[in-house]
């Protein structure tokens, strides 16, 4: 019995040491950068981002017009192309880690660790994906949101139009803001089945509130994990109407009105420097490409 007791500290010792590695392991690396990308904690102050640095988790990435960025954490890789907006929030449970992706705007490609259950999940305006483990691409712009798989299987639902489908490799499905489903393949396209209709947990750019809003249905999955939209439940991209809410992106001129297409802004503008704010209603000018696109 007293050798049962002394055990006691050296389980909770490597209890511990177990939940520090997963809680670091919830961090990204910067593998490889370019210039204008962002990053940022509290949808304020941003950071540019450097390689070699680490990526708090729960961070937003924002990446200009010529800005790339690619993360590592042990096997998994995440790429970021130009003009996107998206954040990674990891949860750890004492032996699971599970990761969700929102994308809001742009391009991401994912090479995801292959585990026996779902573990990541990606949430855009149209569509959220779940991922036991694959490589696949996910595209998202004002108007429709699409998934393209290389490796593995990706289940891809809809929203409120209640579709759902597994897509495997050389298929592709796209939804659209009318929540039409549309699917390909090289050799056959995946099939289709009714699943329930749900919200979607993050607006499309310039839209005040997300898919299904009001609707009385309920979120996709745990919203408040995602939990970072904007007050009024928009996040402004690179000048674009924020609704009331924050505008982030590439206000490549620094200083100087927040808004490049003349239309409301609303909020603080946050240049390439991170000090760009602007009064959101008048004509600032996004020049975007000032020529810097080293590695």
């Amino acid at each position: 019995m007293t050798s049962f007791f002394r055990s006691i500290p050296f389980v909770v010792f490597v209890m511990l040491c177990m939940w520090s590695a997963q809680a670091l392991a919830s961090e990204w690396l910067v593998s490889r950068t370019t210039k204008q990308v962002l990053f940022t904690v509290d949808k304020k102050n941003w950071v540019p981002v450097v390689g070699g640095m680490t990526i708090p988790n729960s961070s937003w990435i924002s990446t200009g017009p010529r800005g790339r960025v690619e993360l590592e954490r042990g096997v998994e890789k995440v790429s970021f192309g130009p003009k996107t907006l998206a954040a990674i929030f990891t949860e750890n449970g004492l032996f699971s880690r599970e990761t969700r992706v929102v994308q809001q705007k742009g391009e991401i490609a994912l090479d995801i660790e292959k585990r026996s259950r779902p573990h990541t999940y990606v949430h855009t305006p149209f569509l959220a994906a779940v991922v036991k483990g694959t490589s696949f691409t996910v595209t998202v712009t004002a108007k429709a949101a699409s998934v393209s798989v290389e490796e593995g299987l990706v289940q891809v639902s809809s929203f409120t139009g209640g579709q759902s489908t597994n897509v495997g490799p050389g298929q592709q499905v796209t939804v659209d803001q009318a929540q039409n489903m549309s699917v390909a393949g090289l050799d056959e396209p995946p099939s289709v089945f009714s699943v329930e209709p749900v919200q979607a947990s993050v607006p499309a750019v310039g839209q005040a509130a997300p898919v299904g809003a009001g609707l009385g249905l309920g979120s996709f999955g745990d919203r408040s994990s995602a939990g970072e939209t904007s007050d009024s439940g928009s996040i402004g991209v690179s000048g674009e109407r924020s609704e009331g809410g924050n505008t982030f992106g590439q206000q490549a001129a620094g200083r100087g009105n927040a808004d490049d297409k003349n239309e409301r802004g609303g909020g603080n503008g946050h240049g390439d420097n991170g000090n760009g704010n602007g009064s959101g209603g008048g004509n600032g000018d996004d020049d975007g490409d000032d020529g810097d696109d080293d590695d």
